[in-house]
């Protein structure tokens, strides 16, 4: 940890906000839309029945799925102090409804959106004066709230809980569950989920100060639009991501993009130049767009090597998209090296000269599809002085006839096993695109369950080639802000 930064890390006590022993649903209806879908969430996954207990509050019905309504939050048959209390209401009762929650509820998530985002300023502001007096700690308004596996709290019927090592938080509750519903049937999973709307209360920098001393969590992911002092944002970042990656889209980039913003969480977005700057300098892992953060995410949660350089080996099958990808890296500035002669010769004394090419970017052929053979041939060039990184190609859809030709019981396995040693093997950093061949059912479920079987044996696997390259940069900014980090802290 840097010593000299001028933020000191909070310690705030969220327990009862991930793992509530009770909640309130206040706005519970017959609208299965609204704050109702959080009780049928809560049945689904298992919360119900719980240790816990779940309270339907409601003022103009007594009975709702078989339960009891009550009222209010005051009810005196509800026991307290309530740990979670989600608030579905109009707009303009959502102070009234706040005030009531004081002294009541630890927690409450405020779904409901009509605030400062859609130009109700004067709404706003004496929600800001409400939430600043009160006890009851707030998320929102216009979030989903929060989802923690473990704890099988959940924000919608029937999704999966996905358990796992990833913390991740949004402004954007459509984003929240874009990423992790992606993400968790490729077999990563998360412990926290936060859909933090217009953060009005409980802020990001409390949220990521929980996340660095949560010890179930390894990596944090970020979703954010605007922020209200980025500068103590970056102070408190430089201190997590030594210990723990932070994977940022910044949303509102463009000068239409702000103005979206403002509509969306209500806040000012800045400039996207400054965000790059603040996330290069304070180690965070930056993404332009959706795909290339689910990517980014994959990659901090494998935890691949870091590259000492940007010396890449392009290692395929094909002379054709050994082309595209060093058009691709080099536009992009990576460098493409000439590879040492002893590893031209081993190459050439490993493989025969037909249907390949033993430059960079490497054609191994066909033959190169021998799980036996391409081990040795990835081995080769991992020694190679010239090399930091490798880029491979592995097209999951041809392993049945290679099976076939090459009589091998299960190609896919020899291939994945080989390659989870080559990754134990070696300090560089390597990366697979698995080049769709194919697109039908059959040929996305191969590749798949591929990338889940890859993820488990540590090695990332990027599907969108234009990605890896912009990947490759994020983790070498990140290397160098590292070797600074240990410059400082050594001096």
């Amino acid at each position: 940890m840097d010593s000299s930064s001028s933020l000191t890390l909070l310690n705030p006590n969220f327990k009862s906000l991930f793992y509530p022993k009770s909640i309130a649903i206040i706005g519970a209806s017959k609208n299965l839309i609204g704050g109702s879908k959080y009780y049928f969430a809560l049945k689904s996954s298992g919360y119900i029945p719980h240790e816990g207990k779940v309270f339907l509050v409601n003022p103009r019905v007594s009975e709702l799925f078989g339960e009891p309504v009550y009222s209010s939050i005051s009810d005196i048959k509800i026991p307290k102090p309530i740990d979670l209390a989600i608030i579905a209401v109009s707009a303009k009762i959502v102070p009234k409804v706040l005030l009531e929650c004081n002294n009541q509820v630890k927690f409450a998530v405020v779904y409901t959106s009509g605030f400062g985002e859609s130009g109700n300023m004067e709404l706003e502001n004496e929600l800001r004066a409400v939430i600043a007096k009160i006890d009851t700690r707030v998320i929102g308004p216009n979030g989903l709230g929060v989802l923690n596996p473990y704890a099988k709290l959940n924000i919608y019927p029937n999704w999966v809980l996905y358990e796992g090592n990833l913390s991740w938080v949004a402004q954007s509750g459509g984003t929240m569950a874009r990423l992790y519903m992606c993400l968790g049937p490729l077999g990563i999973g998360f412990h926290n989920v936060v859909s933090i709307g217009n953060a009005y209360g409980i802020s990001i920098t409390e949220l990521l100060s929980h996340f660095y001393n949560d010890s179930l969590t390894k990596t944090i992911a970020l979703y954010l639009e605007s922020i209200p002092n980025g500068r103590e944002f970056m102070d408190l970042a430089k201190q997590i991501t030594p210990k723990k990656p932070i994977v940022l889209w910044k949303g509102g980039q463009s000068e239409r993009g702000s103005k979206a913003t403002a509509s969306h969480t209500g806040g000012m977005a800045g400039s996207y130049d400054v965000w790059q700057a603040m996330c290069k300098q304070s180690g965070i892992l930056l993404a332009d767009h959706f795909e290339l953060f689910q990517d980014l995410v994959q990659v901090a949660y494998v935890r691949p090597k870091l590259p000492k350089g940007l010396r890449v080996a392009i290692l395929v099958a094909g002379g054709g998209i050994g082309v595209e990808f060093t058009d691709t890296f080099q536009k992009q500035g990576l460098i493409i090296p000439d590879f040492d002669d002893s590893t031209i010769e081993g190459l050439s004394q490993l493989l025969p000269s037909v249907n390949t090419n033993f430059k960079n970017p490497i054609d191994l052929g066909e033959m190169g599809y021998d799980p036996r053979l391409f081990e040795k041939a990835f081995l080769l060039v991992l020694k190679d002085p010239n090399v930091d990184i490798v880029v491979f190609v592995r097209e999951p859809e041809r392993f049945e006839i290679i099976s076939e030709l090459l009589r091998i019981p299960d190609a896919q396995k020899a291939t994945v096993e080989s390659l989870t040693r080559i990754a134990q093997q070696t300090d560089k950093p390597i990366f697979c695109n698995p080049s769709m061949n194919k697109d039908d059912e059959k040929a996305y479920a191969i590749r798949h369950n591929f990338q889940i079987t890859m993820i488990q044996a540590g090695i990332p696997v990027i599907n969108y080639m234009l990605n890896i390259p912009k990947i490759i940069l994020q983790l070498n900014n990140y290397r160098k802000f590292l070797d600074r980090q240990s410059t400082s802290n050594s001096a």
